[in-house]
C-alpha cells in the first residue's frame, strides 16, 4: 500500500527535526597543549554547547576519561558525545555546559606512575585545567566542575574526585576499574598483565608483596586510610560541602562489578555519601553511551544545586 505523501513529508521532517536536535553542539578533536610535565604536546577533544559561540558567558565543566586502550576522540568516536550531551541540554536534562576530553596516554590511569616517568596527574593538575579554563569561558570554581569516565577512565574520576575533593562539585565513575591488588604469597607468580602493569604503573612489589605506588593510589586503599566521615556541622540535606556528589555505575555482567561491589561496602562502613547504581549491560559501549546519558542528569542536577 501506498503511504500518502502527506504521512511521509511528516515523517521525513520529525526525522531531520530530532536528528538537527541531536547535534546542537559542536565538538573539536584538534586542539593540543604542550606539557612540559609530559615532554611532549598533549592532544585533547572538546564540546562546545549551541550558544557558546555567540552568547558571552561562562559555563561549567565536564571533564571526560576515555578508558584504556582508548584516547581523546574516543568518546566522539565510540561514545556519541555530541548526541548525547546535546540531547540532554535540549531536553533540559543538564544545563549548557563544557565537556573536555583528555588523552590518558592509552593506560596511564590518570596519575603519576611509580617512578615519575609519566606525571600525568601533576599535568592535568598543573597545566591542563589551568589552560582549559583560561582558553575557555568556564566557571573556574569547584562548583562549576565535574569528573566521568569509564574503566580506566572511571577509577581516574573516582580517585581524583576523592583525593582532590576540593576540586570537583560532582563525579560520576562507569564501570570504573579499580583494581584490588592482593600481596603475593610465598612462592606465588604474578600474571605477565599484573607483572607488566605493575612495573609500569604500581611499580616494584616491597617486602609486604604489594605494588610500591599502590597504596597512594588505590581507591580502595585511600578509603581504608580514611576516618569515618563526619557531615559538617550546619550542611544540607545531600552531598554536605567539601565532599563531592558521586554516583558509581556498573553493569551486572561486568568483570569489575565485583571491585566496584566491594569498594561500596567500604565506602557505606566510612559514611561517605554517594549513590551505587547497578543496570543490564556489561563492559560495553552500548553501556557507557546510555552511562553518559544518565552522567549528564547528574551531573546537571549537582551543578545546579
Amino acid at each position: 500500500m501506498r503511504r500518502p505523501k502527506l504521512f511521509t513529508l511528516v515523517a521525513v521532517t520529525l526525522f531531520t527535526a530530532v536528528s538537527v536536535m541531536a547535534q546542537r553542539g559542536t565538538v573539536d578533536c584538534s586542539q593540543v597543549i604542550r606539557s612540559e610535565i609530559l615532554k611532549k604536546d598533549m592532544p585533547y577533544s572538546v564540546f562546545l554547547p549551541e550558544g557558546y559561540n555567540t552568547s558571552s558567558r561562562s559555563y561549567p565543566v565536564l571533564y571526560l576519561l576515555h578508558g584504556m586502550m582508548g584516547n581523546y576522540t574516543s568518546w566522539v568516536n565510540l561514545g556519541e558525545v555530541n548526541r548525547i550531551v546535546s540531547e540532554a541540554i535540549a531536553c533540559g536534562k543538564a544545563p549548557e555546559m563544557i565537556v573536555v576530553m583528555p588523552d590518558g596516554l592509552i593506560d596511564a590511569f590518570y596519575i603519576n606512575n611509580y617512578d615519575k616517568t609519566v606525571r600525568w596527574e601533576d599535568f592535568f593538575y598543573n597545566e591542563f585545567i589551568p589552560q582549559i579554563e583560561k582558553k575557555y569561558r568556564i566557571e573556574a570554581n569547584r562548583n562549576a566542575r565535574a569528573i566521568a569516565g569509564l574503566s580506566m577512565g572511571g577509577y581516574g574520576s573516582l580517585y581524583h574526585a576523592i583525593k582532590h575533593k576540593d576540586m570537583f562539585k560532582a563525579c560520576y565513575a562507569m564501570s570504573a576499574a579499580v583494581l584490588e591488588v592482593e600481596p603475593l604469597k610465598e612462592g606465588e607468580k604474578q600474571s605477565d598483565f599484573s607483572k607488566n602493569f605493575n612495573l609500569k604503573t604500581w611499580g616494584p612489589n616491597n617486602a609486604e608483596g604489594l605494588p610500591e605506588n599502590y597504596k597512594a593510589h588505590s581507591v580502595h586503599e585511600i578509603i581504608k586510610a580514611m576516618d569515618e566521615y563526619k557531615e559538617p556541622a550546619g550542611s544540607m540535606f545531600g552531598a554536605p560541602p567539601g565532599w563531592p556528589k558521586i554516583m558509581i555505575d556498573c553493569g551486572d555482567d561486568d568483570f569489575l562489578l565485583k571491585q566496584n561491589t566491594n569498594l561500596v561496602h567500604m565506602m557505606k562502613e566510612k559514611k561517605i555519601p554517594f549513590e551505587f547504581r547497578v543496570r543490564d549491560g556489561g563492559h560495553t559501549w552500548e553501556y557507557w553511551r546510555t552511562a553518559l546519558d544518565l552522567a549528564m542528569e547528574f551531573i546537571g542536577n549537582a551543578f545546579r544545586n
